[in-house]
């Protein structure tokens, strides 16, 4: 499953976060995310996290959900060009791996891990297996059940997880939810998004409600897609608030495959025309 995209949208969403998954890191007030692009090489590190006043040390993050063989040497290059475009700056080099079969142990830098800018790694499984026995409740666990637990443990505990994160109110708690969300449909792609919602017990399965057995009067096909339709709505307006005319026209007028292929992307995007396609299509 991917992960890198998902890890970088939460160390990004509260200082919370950020501590819990980079092994106690403080988020300094005023510090920022982003990526860099070395023009020197065409590299790019993927997340810098920068003080906006330009005093203080940085840190360079790498997200490592597999082994590459070529981690340690791309963070040290990254290091190395950062130093060279901001001389006399304090950086710091940090790897968080899923967990520890996919760090280097061979790799040369490791005997320089721990001292000067290579910070030692974080391992996730490790940080969540501690996060578990000491902070069950941290919601950050309910986030990475998707991706760690076994088949009979998600189906499990997925209801719990995501009842959990939608009562949560503070700032980060959309970004926390869309992770969720997003691992999950990706673990379940055999599943229809309306499956998927039924599992988490947010929807009673369609072929019992009233509204679906009176569909059913018109054609089943026909009665799903409007179900659908229905289910995907209501879940954009949840994500994004009150749906402007256009997107509830675009939605009316899509057939079940482009109500499918929405309803698999509306965690991954940012905003509504991103999903739907511009307002003037």
């Amino acid at each position: 499953m991917k992960a890198d995209k998902q890890i970088y949208t939460l160390l990004t969403s509260s200082p919370e976060a950020f501590r819990f998954l980079t092994g106690g890191l403080e988020w300094p007030a005023g510090y920022r995310g982003r990526s860099v692009t070395f023009k020197e090489l065409e590299r790019r590190a993927d997340y810098v996290v920068e003080p906006a006043s330009g005093e203080g040390p940085r840190y360079i993050l790498e997200i490592q959900a597999q082994r590459a063989g070529d981690v340690y040497d791309r963070l040290v290059l990254e290091l190395a060009l950062y130093r060279k475009a901001h001389p006399g700056r304090a950086v710091y080099g940090l790897i968080i791996f899923l967990d520890a079969s996919c760090d280097e142990p061979a790799s040369p830098w490791r005997e320089c891990l721990g001292s000067g800018p290579l910070l030692r790694p974080v391992y996730l499984d490790t940080v969540l297996a501690d996060a578990s026995r000491h902070q069950p409740d941290h919601p950050l666990l309910a986030v990475f059940l998707p991706l760690r637990a076994s088949d009979a443990e998600l189906a499990d505990r997925a209801p719990t997880a995501w009842r959990q994160l939608s009562a949560l109110d503070q700032p980060e708690a959309t970004a926390l939810l869309d992770v969720f969300m997003s691992w999950l449909m990706e673990r379940r792609k055999g599943q229809t998004y309306e499956e998927i919602m039924t599992m988490l017990h947010v929807l009673t399965p369609l072929e019992e409600t009233r509204a679906y057995q009176q569909l059913v009067g018109i054609g089943e096909q026909k009665g799903r897609q409007e179900g659908e339709r229905v289910l995907l709505s209501r879940q954009l307006r949840r994500r994004f608030g009150e749906l402007p005319a256009w997107a509830v026209a675009r939605l009316q007028n899509a057939d079940a495959g482009q109500l499918e292929t929405w309803a698999e992307r509306i965690f991954d995007v940012g905003d509504l025309a991103e999903l739907l396609g511009p307002e003037s299509d």
